[in-house]
């Protein structure tokens, strides 16, 4: 008798057990690439000519127009997000900020400013609530391309199953 509860109390442990594992996973993290190709800048800061942004995993990547101010991301609530800059020659390109310009904003603040991380300067951040439709999180991106100066981009993210 003490063999069958003692595996039926093991059996209820596992199943806790495993159902904690299943709530407690996380989103899949999604890094967002600034490439500048430095001869093709140009003289416009707030529309600088050879910028291309891609996310990994790729698959959060709304398809649409390649003007990198028309990029958009669609993710989940609670995902983490990391930008992070270089140059088509493989410099760093330092990610000084993330700042809200409208929609529903995703995040605690209005601006993210970069940190030193894994000797890069780039933005780390947790999205902390959803877009309704038609209100996507548009945000500028401003960078420094060394030698160059500062420029800033303005891409959109979608949060949720919109």
């Amino acid at each position: 008798m003490k063999t069958l509860n003692s595996i039926k109390g093991s059996a209820v442990l596992i199943m806790f057990l495993l159902c904690s594992i299943s709530f407690g996973q996380t989103v899949e993290p999604v890094k967002i690439l600034l490439t500048v190709d430095t001869s093709q800048l140009g003289d416009d800061n707030e529309a600088p000519g050879g910028c291309t942004l891609t996310a990994t995993p790729g698959s959060v990547v709304v398809p649409g127009d390649s003007n990198p101010k028309m990029f958009t991301i669609q993710v989940e609530d609670g995902t983490d997000l990391e930008w992070e800059g270089v140059t088509q020659d493989g410099e760093e390109v330092k990610i000084k900020k993330i700042g809200y310009i409208k929609g529903i904003n995703i995040f605690d603040s209005r601006n993210i400013f970069g940190k030193i991380k894994d000797g890069k300067e780039k933005v780390n951040v947790k999205i902390k609530r959803k877009t309704a439709p038609g209100l996507d999180y548009e945000y500028l991106i401003e960078f420094k391309v060394q030698g160059f100066g500062r420029y800033t981009l303005d891409p959109r993210i979608k949060v949720g199953g919109q």
